[in-house]
């Protein structure tokens, strides 16, 4: 994570991760070294992540409606450490940080089907950064593999050569992204564009 993040040390930018690196000493060595880090949290096992209560924070939710916010804060450390969660349908989103507010974005709102009926409710700042991001990564990668993938019929096993082919298929998918949004148009099928 720390070598990942370090050419943006010190300069105070924020970088939202995935639950894989939902770590606490992670998230608090960033802070330390000038970057604002969240994770997705997510029960491993038996075990929630150090310093995270998820058993109390599901239980002080269970009857909260939907889109309802709130911040644990602790410190560790000597460092600010938020757990800014947002009750969802069926869940409850957890993102360690040392950074954000609850305001709520204006044009990031999203809606759940409860009982036949359509409740809407607006995202507050840490988890529509996080949900931004994240389907960034995964609309690309779905751009990527749709409808072939250039690793899958490049079968290789040199590391080289699957590397070249990655960034053959990122370099693709930038092109048409970017053409897109010069012609503030959609983006054209993989196939059609190549």
């Amino acid at each position: 994570m720390l070598r990942m993040t370090k050419p943006i040390h010190g300069k105070g930018k924020v970088v939202t991760m995935d639950s894989g690196f939902c770590v606490t000493a992670g998230i608090l060595a960033l802070h330390r070294r000038g970057v604002f880090g969240q994770a997705l949290i997510k029960k491993r096992g038996r075990y929630w992540p150090r310093s995270v209560p998820g058993d109390d924070i599901d239980a002080y939710f269970a009857g909260k409606e939907l889109g309802e916010t709130m911040s644990l804060e602790q410190e560790i450390k000597g460092i600010k450490f938020l757990i800014h969660c947002t009750k969802d349908k069926n869940y409850i989103t957890k993102l360690m940080s040392t950074h954000g507010m609850l305001d709520e974005i204006q044009d990031h709102q999203t809606g759940r089907k409860i009982g036949g009926v359509w409740r809407i409710f607006k995202y507050c700042e840490p988890v529509s950064c996080h949900n931004r991001a994240k389907h960034l990564v995964d609309d690309h990668n779905n751009r990527r593999h749709d409808p072939i993938g250039l690793e899958q019929t490049w079968r290789t096993k040199w590391w080289p050569t699957r590397q070249f082919t990655f960034l053959l298929a990122i370099a693709e998918v930038n092109a048409v992204n970017s053409r897109a949004r010069a012609r503030k148009e959609p983006a054209e099928p993989q196939l059609k564009f190549c």
